[in-house]
């Protein structure tokens, strides 16, 4: 006897935690493809994530540099959304960065073209031994 395996698509109709999820999921995709439609091309590219809490509109970017720029956006984005949640009143940017890779020891490593605090360190002793402890 073998067991097929169950379509995701069934869990999620079944299970009513799990299709609440997929809901606020759907809603934040739209919202999301909504927010970006109202922005430069080149800004909403690095918008990766939008969310209502409340009254607050919640945004993601990828740097602080696409969050200072996002900010000047603020009130018109709040404006436009307002139709979909007349409460919005405040603006939340929030900045999630890529997760750096970690050695096989498990410590983070320094994402390539960025040096690492041992390549700022004069001291050669110095140097060598956070240059140890980095691998």
């Amino acid at each position: 006897m073998t067991n097929n395996p169950t379509k995701a698509s069934s869990l999620l109709s079944r299970d009513a935690h799990l299709s609440h999820l997929a809901r606020m999921l759907h809603q934040q995709e739209a919202l999301l493809k909504e927010v970006r439609s109202l922005l430069p091309e080149q800004l909403a590219r690095h918008c990766l994530h939008a969310r209502i809490s409340g009254n607050q509109l919640v945004l993601h970017v990828d740097s602080p540099a696409w969050s200072s720029k996002l900010r000047f956006h603020g009130q018109s984005l709040l404006q436009s959304l307002r139709p979909r949640a007349p409460n919005l009143r405040k603006l939340s940017i929030r900045q999630l960065f890529p997760e750096s890779p970690r050695n096989p020891s498990g410590k983070r490593k320094s994402p390539p073209g960025h040096p690492s605090l041992a390549d700022a360190v004069s001291d050669p002793e110095l140097r060598e031994l956070l240059k140890r402890r980095e691998r």
